[in-house]
């Protein structure tokens, strides 16, 4: 019965001691987390731009047609893929005929409104800045709202 025993009293300290790892070290109120939660990233994949229903996705074009009436052209991009996308480049088009129907105005691009599908991602909304543009019409190029494909 000693084997036994000794058997008993070993399984006893083993617990004992696991009990004292697993829990020993935490306070009888339970667990504290402090501190902003880490939001799971998505996975990455292509970001595209897209003209509009039927036209191709792009990345980082050299020119862009927004809607039927904003060009934008000559564009440099210095960023791309990320929340937001920067270029520089040129803008002109119909809503600010005859102006720069002609001679389009310096321009600064944002694109962002990131919409995220399954592989990929569009950005939604484009910000133009041009340079030496009245305010009235500046306005009309602080939000546009880009074609994004349905799933």
């Amino acid at each position: 019965m000693r084997p036994l025993n000794a058997a008993l009293g070993a399984v006893a300290l083993t617990a004992g001691l696991l009990n004292g790892l697993l829990c020993g070290c935490a306070d009888p109120g339970g667990l504290e987390v402090a501190g902003p939660a880490h939001s799971p990233t998505a996975t990455p994949g292509p970001v595209h731009v897209v003209e509009g229903p039927g036209r191709p996705a792009l990345r980082r074009p050299a020119s862009f047609e927004i809607g039927d009436s904003v060009r934008l052209t000559g564009l440099r991009w210095r960023t791309w893929g990320g929340p937001t996308a920067e270029a520089t480049g040129e803008v002109s088009g119909n809503w600010c005929a005859p102006a720069c129907r002609e001679t389009p105005y310096r321009a600064r691009v944002t694109l962002g409104g990131l919409v995220r599908q399954e592989r990929s991602a569009y950005y939604g909304r484009a910000v133009v800045a041009a340079e030496g543009l009245p305010p009235e019409q500046q306005d009309e190029l602080s939000d546009l709202r880009l074609f994004v494909p349905t799933r």
